[in-house]
């Protein structure tokens, strides 16, 4: 055996087993009904224990780094190992060090002993050893104990304390196993939620840039054509004033001329005798005529400010400028005659489809459904952000939304986002379902007129609205790999009951 000298140790050695001696002390010196509770007691017991084999201590070592274990256990994990580790905190122990230690071997004697007197406690009724486990009650007997009930009773309700303990033992065993994997299972479930948590987050912050930067366009087109229309009132302001000014300025001219004329005149008709006024009178009458040729009144600038460009439907105007900017605005979405079931009856325009009891002659090309009443749009899409609107006002069902392009077109199909359909539909005129996997089911507080849907084909999102508030229904996420189309389904008429076309609506 070896050996070796450490203050430390020495002195966690001697604190750990003071304490137990402390414990084990009071635990002797306590009447039976004085016995400290089972937490204390497990406590300070498995503080004699071996970590190892789990066993009162048998001839216990310490390690350097202070921790104890039976020396035949340390030894046969020392003997497999290329370097020998604490088993408890890993650290090493250089050419096998450790020493016994006597005073937790001395202690493991006195609480073993402990443990036996306590076993032998005496039956309060019959005064016997308890050496029987009752099961039905859960208690400590004694043979008389188990005499006094019937025969039947008395091998299946009664077991000795060594057999008591290997079953209880096995069960908690069983337990514990149990309990591990449940405990690994909660820490998977946990460390998942905290990366969830994670996503979340940085979702949040992406969503949160995303919005900031599509209102940050709106504002600077609003801004612009704010600043726009103020530097043009600006400039026709000014030019308008300039005009005025000029005008203003000529006006008081002419006005200073006229006033000095007429005084001119109350001069001329002022003189005394009739020689002076005469004199050079038509000279002065002359003068006067070509002074009022330059007095004309002239005429005031009137023009107004333009009212129509400065105070007509501005909010309108620049809405339709500004829909120029948005990404994505309202798709031109036509129907594909090709992909048409024969009952569906589209209209010239390609905007309409709607259901009819009649079979049309229809060549029967791989494109075109022959079990779905159902039709596609006309252009597929494999990138970029689209959104279009469908009018469903009046009808009972109907089915919406976008489909991958490899489709199965014949025969009846799951709808569903694993065979390639990203959907939503009405039946019985309010019971509405995205048909997910696993089918959700959708509560709307109104009925829909118009289903709006969205694709983001780069961010794998389809989301389908309420049109009219642009409330938000369902979305589908997925990754998508090969062209997408439009999926339109007017459903059976139902003698006329769901007769109702489906219209894509398309504001010019």
């Amino acid at each position: 055996m070896s050996s070796f000298s450490s203050t430390n140790v020495s002195s966690s050695s001697s604190t750990s087993v003071s304490d137990n001696e402390s414990k084990i002390n009071l635990l002797l010196s306590t009447s039976s009904s004085d016995l400290p509770s089972r937490p204390q007691a497990e406590d300070f017991t498995k503080e004699l224990t071996c970590p190892l084999c789990l066993e009162w201590f048998k001839e216990p070592v310490i390690l350097p780094c202070g921790h104890n274990f039976c020396r035949p256990c340390i030894e046969e994990i020392w003997g497999r190992a290329e370097v020998c580790l604490c088993p408890e905190c890993r650290a090493q122990s250089l050419d096998r060090q450790y020493i016994g230690n006597i005073v937790l071997e001395k202690l493991v004697e006195k609480i073993k002993g402990f443990h036996v007197g306590k076993c032998q406690q005496k039956c309060s009724k019959h005064g016997e050893p308890l050496k029987l486990f009752w099961k039905t009650d859960g208690k400590l007997a004694c043979f008389l104990c188990r005499d006094a009930q019937k025969p039947d009773d008395q091998s299946s309700q009664f077991l000795l304390l060594p057999d008591a303990v290997q079953l209880y033992a096995e069960k908690l065993i069983s337990t514990r196993t149990q309990l591990e994997a449940t405990v690994q299972e909660l820490k998977t479930l946990k460390n998942a939620q905290q990366e969830k948590i994670s996503c979340h987050k940085e979702n949040k912050f992406h969503l949160q840039h995303h919005i900031s930067l599509e209102f940050l366009k709106l504002h600077q087109f609003l801004h612009g054509r704010e600043k726009r229309l103020m530097n043009e009132l600006q400039e026709e302001g000014k030019i308008l004033f300039q005009e005025m000014e000029a005008n203003l300025n000529k006006l008081q001219e002419k006005w200073q001329r006229a006033k000095e004329t007429v005084l001119r005149i109350q001069s001329q008709l002022y003189q005394h005798s009739s020689i002076d006024f005469l004199t050079g009178i038509k000279t002065f009458m002359e003068h006067l005529e070509q002074k009022a040729g330059t007095l004309s009144l002239g005429a005031l600038v009137c023009r107004e400010l333009s009212l129509g460009q400065f105070k007509g439907p501005i909010q309108y105007n620049a809405w339709k400028e500004m829909k120029s900017i948005l990404g994505p605005g309202l798709s031109l979405v036509t129907l594909d005659p090709k992909t048409a079931h024969p009952n569906l009856v589209l209209s010239e325009d390609l905007r309409c489809v709607r259901h009819d009891d009649r079979k049309q002659m229809l060549p029967d090309n791989p494109e075109r459904f022959d079990s779905s009443v159902a039709v596609l749009g006309s252009e597929g899409f494999t990138s970029g952000k689209h959104y279009w609107e469908v009018e469903v006002e009046n009808k009972t069902k109907w089915t919406l939304g976008v489909v991958k392009e490899s489709i199965n077109r014949k025969g009846n199909n799951t709808l569903s986002p694993r065979d390639g359909y990203w959907l939503i539909r009405l039946r019985d005129r309010n019971k509405f379902k995205a048909l997910d996997i696993p089918a959700r089911g959708l509560t709307l507080s109104t009925s829909l007129s118009r289903i709006g849907v969205y694709l983001d084909y780069e961010g794998g999102q389809v989301s389908f609205y309420d049109a009219n508030k642009m409330s938000h229904i369902y979305t589908f996420m997925d990754t998508f790999t090969e062209k997408l189309y439009p999926y339109f389904c007017p459903c059976l008429n139902d003698s006329s009951e769901n007769s109702e076309a489906l219209k894509i609506f398309f504001n010019m």
